[in-house]
């Protein structure tokens, strides 16, 4: 089963998503139509308190709007960092029962030295041998 898990981005004050998270949601849809994912985790809390809204919301919203079965959508609505994306959005993956985690980011998000998503997740994923990590990313 495969579990594909969007990292999010801090919302606008208004609520708005960045230009980072739009692109992000549009890799989305094209991962929803080239991999088909059995499930999508949408990681992201209520980073910026002024916006009142979680990021996974947010990237519900715009992912149901652009015709995702919601019922393929998990909201991962408590992390603040990437960090703990992995740390929340891994057992969620875990439950639903995952074989293979799909990490997906921005290229620059991606490949930082510092709080590297992929080196994260495999952190998390120690405890579970059997679940495969890839990674898609795009800007």
């Amino acid at each position: 089963m495969l579990v594909a898990v969007i990292l999010g981005n801090r919302l606008n004050d208004d609520g708005s998503m960045s230009q980072i998270l739009l692109g992000r949601l549009q890799m989305a849809l094209r991962i929803n139509c080239a991999f088909s994912p059995d499930k999508i985790i949408l990681s992201g809390g209520v980073a910026n308190e002024k916006a009142g809204t979680s990021e996974a919301q947010v990237m519900y919203d715009y992912l149901v709007q652009n015709e995702i079965d919601e019922n393929k959508l998990i909201l991962e609505e408590n992390s603040l960092s990437t960090k703990q994306n992995a740390q929340f959005s891994v057992p969620i993956a875990v439950a639903q029962g995952a074989t293979e985690i799909m990490v997906c980011s921005s290229n620059y998000h991606i490949s930082r030295k510092i709080l590297n998503p992929i080196k994260l997740f495999e952190k998390e994923l120690a405890k579970y041998p059997n679940i495969k990590l890839s990674a898609f990313c795009q800007d």
